[in-house]
């Protein structure tokens, strides 16, 4: 950008970080925006030769580099959980919204022992419905560990888009509902790759 020397280019950089949070949302490291000064008109001019300032050399704007600002994609965000567990089977059922679009993932299993595991599917699924078909994210594990004292979940998903594998990795603290903060650490693993996932042309409802 290009700004008077009426203030320092550091301090005008930090303006523009904070403007940028403040306004978009955006986080952009002051460091890596680049500041252009010119002198101000009219300034010291009523000042004898020897004292004014050194002339700060001008900049036509093609000489000025625009920095592009990062997009950042909308992330899933949670709507609700349901659990039924039976003698014979668990059923989850997990539903996202994403830029106002809502999706239900739904997952069972006959393992009546790992409820969490089904959510984590659930979920999975539902994240699915709203990404590309090329698209596949495994659920690999759910465990419920303790952090500094607290309970917490973490899950790790593995995505396979053609040839390439790649591992994730999600963690949420136990707010007072497992099943909640199965879904919290399954979307935390999967919402750091969105900017890198294609989004589906349509959605369809999966039913089982």
């Amino acid at each position: 950008m290009v700004a008077t020397d009426a203030k320092p280019a550091k301090l005008v950089a930090r303006d523009v970080e904070t403007c940028l949070q403040a306004e978009l949302g955006i986080h952009v490291d002051y460091k890596k925006i680049g500041v252009v000064t010119y002198e101000s008109p009219n300034v010291d001019a009523d000042k004898p030769e020897p004292e004014r300032r050194s002339q700060v050399p001008t900049y036509l704007p093609e000489d000025v580099i625009e920095l592009a600002i990062e997009e950042h994609p909308s992330r899933f965000a949670f709507q609700s959980v349901n659990l039924f567990i039976s003698d014979e089977k668990v059923q989850a059922e997990v539903e996202l919204v994403r830029d106002g679009t809502e999706s239900l993932g739904r997952a069972s299993s006959s393992n009546i022992l790992f409820p969490q595991n089904v959510i984590g599917e659930a979920t999975l699924n539902a994240v699915g419905d709203l990404l590309d078909g090329s698209i596949r994210l495994c659920l690999s594990g759910v465990r419920e560990v303790q952090l500094n004292g607290q309970a917490a979940v973490i899950v790790t998903v593995c995505l396979i888009k053609q040839r390439d594998k790649r591992n994730l990795a999600g963690c949420s603290l136990d707010a007072g509902n497992v099943n909640q903060t199965v879904v919290f650490a399954t979307l935390d693993a999967v919402n750091r790759v969105l900017g890198k996932l294609g989004a589906a042309s349509s959605v369809e409802y999966r039913i089982t």
